[in-house]
């Protein structure tokens, strides 16, 4: 008798086990309810024993009995079970043993569900003894042992669908397989079996609902998973399952299930969110949520998902939706068909992910790419590039797949896809490699993703400046890998661009916490007017997030302003407005976009600015606030003190700029020292200045303070300024020598003369 081996445990004593075989039970015995217990309450005490010894003793006597009672379906399948056992205690040479003794249960009795589940764990523990080379060929094959496996469950299921074991296991095989996957044979199974007594067992509708939401029927899963928590399944998976279902669906209320889920302590719940996590976070968030328990659970990812709804203006979920579309998206078309993955020297980057290629990981953090390019030729590795275009600098990501055409992995350069000697003999100069036809069709396949390679297509790379492009188009890849791995967004687009232009400024105070002011400007370019009896309507959407150098949301602003316009306003004019927003003391950033209905905005760049402490406590000061008296917008920031906004920041040659800033923390009477000037931006140079008395050079001068809230406003005479950028810079020096600076941008252009001059 052939036999193999393979994994599970024994508790019963030998004299027992061997009664049980002598006694010849009919084959069919098996098929009823209480003996099925009696084969799994064996299987569950081979499980619970470590003694090999024990069990190789166990197997010589029950081939002893074997060898007697050659047709005992029964025995075959215990022999199976006790040789899968040594194998998952490291006795790898018995699977094919195991194997064996399925293998003739199955012929016995093909009708019975067990011989052909006990192949498919033959099968199962089969997986990882196969070589890597060995198991890429056989998956493209669809012969892999996870084929095989789910072959065999499906069979189990196929011959009696109220076998629950079978079923779950050949759901689970089919959605591990990363090729030819038996999907849709597990679906059928799951489907046929729904009109069995398995319909109500949690842990059949738990696969039911994956499998159907695998093969893209979200409706039926989404069905199955509210079934699996109505039979008593595990509350805080099934929540989880329900929330995923939810938002591939494309639905927000998807977060009611979310949260209540993870409040649970459940560990299968856990696990499962902790994994869903992991895809956007360093080991210093998951840290966190690892620490987090209960109801505590549920308000760290809300923190952690509306942190990031409000960084990139998004309504209130729409980042957590957008998650599990993408981990759907990737599991789809960027999962790994083999764990065993491999470095080239020219590959950095090395996640150690198994689910996911370098594409995936990408993808799920970033999203879809704004423009990809690619190029074949003999000889040249599978190839990808993907430009994320950002307001505060654009990612440029590339992609190869050196040795699994289905593994692609990042490198730094786009010469790094020729491999490391090429990429080697550009870092020297190498003269002869100009002549490398393929690398210079590869620059030219990507000239549309950044004006580097338009430069690199004409430059001769032996030479000094074409080594110096060659050394920064490899280190913009570098920085791009470290924040395309390292950060996750979900930026605003939108297809038609509304032209305007914005300025943020920290003046003003309410209550005790100094307040945000952001100006607009929007180009009647691009206005579109809704005509009404009154007139003609804009209505302007501002979105604006403000958040703390590590990321935390300070301050949130989603409000619609509807202008009323008796005339359109014409393309040469602009559209003014103004909101303003409580934010706390110290250094911020301002996320803002500007939209005119759903397809047509603006995404400003993050701006950074200074608040000052009202409070008094400390010395401190404002922003700098400017403006002119010929841009009418303006607010009270004192009964006495209008503060006038030019979010343009352009002023005509010979005009006047009106400064306004405030001085925290001095009391009434305090000596304070204050230094204007104005530099050229793009290089130094002191410009004369202005105030009140318009001094000639700078304005220097020794003030006392009216109170905790000093305030400062000054006018600025331009006529000793040429066309050009500047900055305004402000000094403010207490008593006792500490001095605080801020400073703001604006440009001075010559005046527009009169029409018919």
């Amino acid at each position: 008798m052939h036999m193999r081996r393979l994994p599970f445990r024994y508790h019963l004593s030998v004299l027992s086990v061997l009664s049980v075989l002598a006694t010849g039970r009919s084959l069919h015995a098996i098929q009823a309810p209480a003996d099925r217990r009696m084969l799994e309450a064996y299987r569950d005490s081979l499980a619970s024993t470590r003694d090999t010894v024990g069990l190789f003793a166990l197997e010589k006597r029950m081939v002893t009995v074997a060898k007697v009672n050659r047709d005992s379906t029964l025995l075959h399948l215990k022999l199976g079970f006790l040789l899968l056992r040594v194998v998952d205690l490291g006795g790898k040479d018995h699977l094919d043993d195991a194997g064996s003794e399925f293998d003739w249960a199955a012929d016995l009795e093909p009708k019975w569900p067990y011989p052909w589940y006990g192949i498919g764990e033959v099968e199962l523990a089969g997986v990882d003894l196969q070589a890597p080379a060995v198991t890429g060929f056989q998956n493209l094959l669809g012969k892999d042992p996870m084929t095989r496996a789910a072959n065999a469950f499906a069979h189990s299921a196929e011959v009696d669908p109220a076998f629950v074991k079978g079923l779950v296991e050949l759901a689970a095989t089919a959605l591990e397989q990363r090729i030819n996957s038996r999907i849709t044979v597990a679906r059928n199974a799951l489907r046929v079996a729904a009109q069995t007594s398995a319909a109500a067992n949690p842990e059949v509708l738990l696969y039911r609902g994956r499998v159907e939401r695998e093969v893209g029927d979200v409706d039926s899963a989404l069905a199955a998973f509210w079934g699996y928590l109505d039979k008593g399944g595990v509350r805080g998976l099934g929540l989880l399952e329900v929330a995923r279902t939810l938002f591939l669906l494309g639905r927000l209320d998807g977060q009611a299930p979310y949260y209540e889920g993870a409040a649970l302590d459940d560990s299968a719940g856990v696990v499962a969110y902790r994994g869903d996590l992991s895809y956007i976070s360093d080991p210093g968030v998951l840290k966190e949520f690892d620490q987090a328990r209960g109801t505590y659970r549920a308000e760290w990812l809300q923190r952690f998902w509306t942190e990031r709804d409000a960084a990139d203006l998004r309504v209130r979920g729409e980042r957590l939706r957008e998650h599990y579309r993408r981990l759907y998206f990737a599991r789809k078309n960027y999962r790994l068909i083999t764990t065993n993955r491999h470095y080239f020297i020219t590959e950095t980057f090395r996640s150690g992910n198994r689910d996911f290629d370098d594409r995936g990981l990408i993808y799920i953090r970033q999203g879809p790419a704004d423009a990809k390019a690619t190029w074949t030729a003999p000889g040249l590795q599978p190839n990808e590039s993907w430009r994320y275009d950002r307001p505060d600098g654009n990612l440029i990501l590339h992609f190869v797949a050196n040795e699994d055409v289905q593994d692609y992995k990042l490198v730094q350069s786009v010469y790094d896809i020729l491999g490391y000697e090429t990429s080697l003999a550009l870092l020297r100069g190498d003269s002869l490699f100009r002549a490398f036809e393929t690398a210079n069709q590869l620059v030219i396949s990507r000239d549309r993703l950044a004006p580097i390679y338009q430069k690199l297509e004409v430059a001769d790379i032996a030479s000094p400046a074409g080594m110096r492009m060659a050394k920064d188009e490899r280190e913009m890849g570098r920085l791009s890998i470290a924040v395309g791995t390292t950060t996750d967004s979900y930026t605003r687009t939108f297809q038609q661009p509304l032209a305007a232009r914005a300025i943020a400024t920290s003046v003003g105070i309410q209550g005790d916490r100094p307040l945000l002011q952001v100006g607009y400007a929007i180009s009647g370019k691009t206005l579109v007017p809704v005509a009404s009896s009154r007139g003609y309507l804009y209505p302007i959407r501002v979105h604006a997030a403000v958040l703390d150098l590590q990321g935390r949301v300070i301050a949130t602003l989603d409000t619609t302003r509807v202008f009323l316009a008796h005339e359109q306003v014409p393309e040469q004019e602009h559209l003014l407005g103004r909101v303003e927003l409580p934010v706390i003391p110290g250094t911020a950033v301002l996320r803002l976009s500007l939209q005119q209905g759903e397809e047509t905005g603006v995404l400003f760049l993050p701006d950074t600015f200074q608040a000052g402490d009202p409070r008094g406590s400390t010395f401190s000061a404002s922003d700098v606030a400017i403006g002119s008296r010929n841009i009418p917008l303006a607010f009270l920031a004192a009964p006495e003190d209008t503060v006038l906004l030019n979010p343009l920041s352009i002023y005509p040659k010979g005009g006047v700029l009106e400064m306004y800033a405030e001085v925290y923390g001095l009391p009434a009477e305090a000596p304070y020292k204050l230094e204007l000037v104005v530099l050229k931006r793009g290089g130094g140079g002191l410009f004369g200045i202005f105030g009140g008395k318009r001094t000639q050079v700078g304005l220097k001068s020794e003030e006392r303070a009216t109170g905790p809230r000093t305030i400062l406003h000054r006018g600025l005479g331009l006529e000793k300024l040429s066309p050009g950028g500047y900055w305004l810079e402000l000094d403010v020096t207490d008593g006792e020598g500490h001095s605080v600076r801020r400073r703001q941008a604006f440009e001075v252009v010559e005046p527009r003369l009169p029409p018919g001059h």
